[in-house]
């Protein structure tokens, strides 16, 4: 081999370490937030009109009344405007935030609320009313340390004036305990004055009494439902889908 020949096969080893795989991509590593009134990519927040920086992706956000809440490992944020309002220091791993009807932090080991503070609580999923937390896990529907319904649950949604507890193949109201039937590969789950069902073929929107209103097809791997019933998912292929409550695009 020439010096020449030599120089070119060791410029060709180091082009190729710096230029992108052709294989095909997975899933990107921060994925896309959606959230009441907007969304989370790479960091950056899209609510409104407005567009700015978090300390880092999040793993969860929800908003209500125009603050966006944010949850790190051990950090929950509120902005206002761009603007950091409030910040707690939480004892352990967060996993999910929910912020309607009052803000509640489901943490790796029990719950975290403002006023509360961290709670005890084997909580799978939770929701904070003013008639307290009312949480969930493979025992049953728990309203704060009293168990309703012994039967296991993943999800737990506030729907009008009364709780929904979630599980595979159907949902039970509390109080009533009137059953519904639900889609069972459902993956999201959210509600405002309707039922919001993600499954792998699409959205499913209900009445409170578990008849279907409405479906928009396509593959989403988040969902978030504003208080008016507005809809923002997060799609497979990294864009933001706006829904009317009706399940039409609203851009």
């Amino acid at each position: 081999m020439t010096r020449l020949s030599l120089l070119l096969a060791v410029a060709a080893v180091l082009l190729g370490g710096c230029l992108p795989s052709l294989s095909p991509a997975g899933p990107p590593a921060t994925p896309t937030l959606v959230f009441p009134g907007g969304w989370i990519s790479g960091g950056w927040v899209h609510q409104g009109d407005s567009v700015f920086s978090l300390p880092a992706p999040p793993l969860d956000a929800d908003a209500a009344g125009g603050v966006l809440g944010v949850v790190y490992p051990y950090s929950w944020q509120r902005y206002r405007d761009g603007l950091l309002q409030a910040e707690a220091t939480l004892p352990y791993r967060a996993r999910r935030l929910h912020a309607r009807p009052a803000w509640v932090v489901v943490l790796d080991r029990g719950l975290f609320t403002e006023t509360g503070g961290w709670l005890d609580y084997p909580a799978q999923d939770a929701v904070n009313t003013d008639q307290g937390l009312f949480w969930v896990n493979d025992e049953g529907l728990w309203q704060n340390e009293r168990l309703l319904v012994s039967e296991g649950f993943e999800r737990v949604l506030a729907v009008g004036d009364r709780v929904l507890a979630l599980g595979r193949e159907h949902g039970r109201y509390w109080p009533g305990d009137e059953e519904i039937e639900v889609p069972q590969g459902w993956t999201r789950a959210a509600a405002a004055a309707d039922l919001y069902l993600l499954t792998p073929e699409g959205l499913y929107r209900y009445d409170p009494a578990g008849y279907e209103l409405g479906f928009y097809p396509g593959s989403f791997y988040d969902l978030a439902v504003g208080p008016d019933g507005q809809v923002w998912l997060a799609a497979s292929d990294g864009g933001v889908v706006h829904l009317t409550p009706e399940l039409e695009e609203a851009w």
